[in-house]
């Protein structure tokens, strides 16, 4: 009793190629038959985005930076820089926040956009987490550094504790 068996190797990734081209923007169809219409619209935005992010922001940003940075210098008034400048920073942030999950629904619809604004409240977390360690030691370094000059004017616990007045 002999059997014979027959490997048949077919090769099905030419046609699968032909319809994924590797190079962006080729203008090829996707696999679901769409000839451009949302993908067309999805490469304009982000373009524009890309555009807006590159060459007109950065415009903007040293306008708006400058007028922020000399309000104290223009009215003495410190604390409504300051108010301006952290106003400008969050209107920053937001547009970041609104820009990642943009971008992220362009490339990957919902999961992307998710993604996309998940590393973005990340991303600002980590950096307010990093001022508040900087503030923290700014504080101490502020608090030794006051403790250092009351020593050497003279003044410590010691001092202010009346333990020289008992033994004089």
């Amino acid at each position: 009793m002999e059997r014979s068996y027959a490997i048949t190797l077919k090769n099905e990734t030419q046609s699968e190629q032909a319809e994924r081209n590797p190079i962006a923007g080729s203008g090829t169809p996707t696999q679901n038959g769409d000839s451009g219409g949302v993908a067309s619209w999805r490469k304009g935005v982000a373009k524009g985005i890309v555009t807006f992010n590159s060459y007109v922001m950065p415009f903007v940003d040293q306008l708006v930076t400058q007028r922020i940075s000399t309000i104290s210098l223009r009215t003495g008034a410190e604390e409504l820089q300051e108010k301006a400048s952290f106003v400008y920073s969050a209107i920053k942030t937001g547009v970041g926040l609104i820009e990642s999950v943009l971008i992220g629904g362009l490339v990957g619809n919902l999961p992307g956009a998710i993604i996309g604004g998940l590393m973005s409240i990340s991303t600002t977390a980590i950096s307010y987490a990093n001022k508040a360690q900087t503030l923290n030691l700014q504080r101490s370094v502020e608090s030794m550094s006051l403790r250092n000059m009351e020593i050497r004017a003279g003044g410590s616990l010691a001092t202010f504790s009346g333990s020289r007045g008992r033994s004089q």
